[in-house]
């Protein structure tokens, strides 16, 4: 599946809605997992809670028994209709990484033409377990 498919996929099913003083369903995601398929979430920000896009696909692949992401991506519309890949915060990559180590293989969508592995967004993410602190 191409990057332009899963954008197109995320785009898709966004629906903005203003509650209160935010916004909810105005950022998208589509993940493909390692099995080959789609998995769509939409953000909600309702006052204290919050939860992703990429959370809410998750959710949904997890919901089927599979951890493993071969391909994510996350997008916003503007205004005008205009649709932004954006990058997953640090929540979203510290969960794709707890729910299987190989997603640290995970290609994480950043324009039509380009991924990047998810090691690569979390480049110190082995760093706790070669410390060895002594706290007296």
């Amino acid at each position: 599946m191409t990057n332009k498919e899963l954008i197109d996929f995320a785009a898709s099913i966004i629906k903005t809605r203003k509650t209160k003083d935010t916004l909810c369903g105005d950022v998208g995601s589509a993940l493909l997992s390692q099995e080959g398929k789609v998995y769509l979430g939409i953000c909600a920000s309702l006052g204290s809670a919050v939860f992703c896009a990429e959370q809410n696909a998750m959710g949904s692949m997890i919901t089927e028994g599979q951890y493993r992401i071969a391909k994510i991506v996350a997008v916003w519309k503007d205004e005008d209709g205009c649709v932004h890949v954006i990058s997953p915060c640090g929540h979203c990559r510290q969960m794709m990484m707890d729910l299987d180590k190989e997603n640290l293989k995970t290609e994480i969508i950043m324009d039509h033409d380009k991924t990047v592995a998810l090691e690569e967004l979390l480049p110190h993410h082995t760093w706790w377990k070669k410390q060895s602190v002594i706290v007296s």
